[in-house]
Formats: C-alpha cells, sequence, structure tokens
C-alpha cells in the first residue's frame, strides 16, 4: 500500500472543503486523506448534503493527481472510486449491492455510501480531484432519510472505522492503478455490471415518472437507458434521476 498522511479531524463543515483549505495553504500532497469524526454541512451532488452522526461513519476526502489523464476521460475517476466502495461495502455485506448511477452506492435497495468528486481542469489536462466519500458504517438511525441504511444495519456487527478505511484506501489503489494503465475496457465493463436497474427500475424525468431499465453507462458519464413506451434514450445525469 502506497505511503500517505491521514489528517484526523474531530469536525469540519466538509472533508472536501477541508482539502481545499489545505491546498490553498500547501499543507496537504497528493495522496494525503482528510477523515473527520463529524462534518456540519457534509455535501453532496447538485447541493444535496449528507448527514451523519458523530463518530459512526466513515467520511474522508482524498487528495489525488491524474497526470496524464485528459478532460474528456474525468468520468473515469468516478468509475474507478464507485467500484473500490462498492467491494469495500461487499467485504461486510456479500449480496444486493450496486452503484447508482451517478454517485451513490446502493445495499439492500438503500444507500449507504455516497460520492462527491471535485476536479481541477487546467486547459484539456485534469490537474487533480478531490475525493469526497461517505460510508454509514454504525449508524442505525437517520432521521427524515427513509432510503438510508448501513454496514452495521445489514450485517448486525459493529464495525472498526478505521477498519473500513484501510480497507477502502487498498481497494482505491487497486482501482487507480487500472486507471494508470488506462485499461478503460475493464473499467467500463466492471462499473457497468454493478449497475442498479438493470432488471427494473423507475425514472424521474421533467418531473414525470417512467418505468424501465437502465442499459449502460458511457465513458462520458452519460446513461443509456430504455424507457416502457419511449424506447431507447440517454441522459446526462442532470436530466434524469433513478429513484428507489
Amino acid at each position: 500500500m502506497r505511503h500517505y498522511k491521514l489528517i484526523k479531524l474531530n469536525a469540519t463543515k466538509s472533508t472536501n472543503d477541508k482539502v481545499k483549505m489545505l491546498i490553498k495553504s500547501k499543507k496537504i500532497s497528493p495522496g494525503d486523506i482528510v477523515w473527520a469524526d463529524y462534518q456540519y454541512k457534509g455535501r453532496g451532488q447538485y447541493k444535496n448534503t449528507w448527514n451523519s452522526s458523530k463518530g459512526k461513519n466513515l467520511l474522508i476526502s482524498v487528495y489525488r493527481e491524474f497526470k496524464g489523464l485528459s478532460f474528456k476521460q474525468r468520468n473515469y475517476i468516478n468509475f474507478v472510486i464507485s467500484l473500490s466502495v462498492i467491494k469495500t461495502i461487499e467485504q461486510y455485506i456479500s449480496n444486493d449491492n450496486f452503484i447508482k448511477w451517478p454517485n451513490d452506492i446502493l445495499s439492500g435497495q438503500k444507500k449507504i455510501s455516497g460520492i462527491l468528486i471535485e476536479n481541477n481542469i487546467k486547459g484539456k489536462e485534469l490537474r487533480n480531484s478531490i475525493i469526497g466519500i461517505g460510508i454509514n458504517v454504525n449508524q442505525t438511525r437517520f432521521r427524515n432519510i427513509p432510503n438510508a441504511t448501513s454496514i452495521k444495519l445489514i450485517s448486525n456487527n459493529e464495525i472498526e472505522i478505521e477498519q473500513v478505511l484501510k480497507k477502502l484506501i487498498k481497494n482505491i489503489d487497486e482501482h487507480i492503478n487500472i486507471l494508470i494503465v488506462k485499461d478503460f475496457d475493464q473499467i467500463m465493463n466492471l462499473y457497468n455490471s454493478k449497475l442498479y436497474g438493470r432488471d427494473f427500475c423507475r425514472f424521474l424525468i421533467n418531473n414525470e415518472i417512467f418505468q424501465g431499465k437502465v442499459i449502460n453507462v458511457n465513458p462520458s458519464g452519460s446513461i443509456i437507458v430504455e424507457i416502457n413506451g419511449r424506447g431507447i434514450k440517454e441522459y446526462e445525469s442532470n436530466k434524469i434521476k433513478i429513484l428507489l
């Protein structure tokens, strides 16, 4: 496993925002990880919030450089991180784990993890990324969040959070190595094999609910779906939502 510095915090606004502050003050290096027991303004994609009980879950942000990766290839970071997280979950929960495009991990049809990746682009090159990951580990009550779960809720075991972190870091390193050698076909095959909704799911499109199924996700990050009565369509992540 590679060497990295672990920056442990009791609480922070959000781990991604903390990484940005550390970059500005030159107090963090590529590969370092910020880990917080609690974040009081945790963020998800599209300004969604991430709610977590103090000390119950794994909340981290990884600062990584991706030299030689172009702007057009940035979605592969999301793919390999999603695969890393789901592999970590599978080490505790063997069945019924899926990637819910674009940035959630499900277990038992409920959300167990979320991912927020913020990329720094210069020209056509990807300079670096801040990779925010939240995994519900030991939390058992989710106020006003009906479709959430945790490793403890499913496995009935209290889990050491640092153990989850070590497994996650190992899995991230393994999957990023696939990205470094640019084995894009392997990444896409693995990612699409883990997608939620391949048999059936519901979609929200323009405030209307439709039934259908997911076919696959493209390297560009868009999703191909088959909608009952409408045929096969392609959507960007801000145009369609997969419902649980």
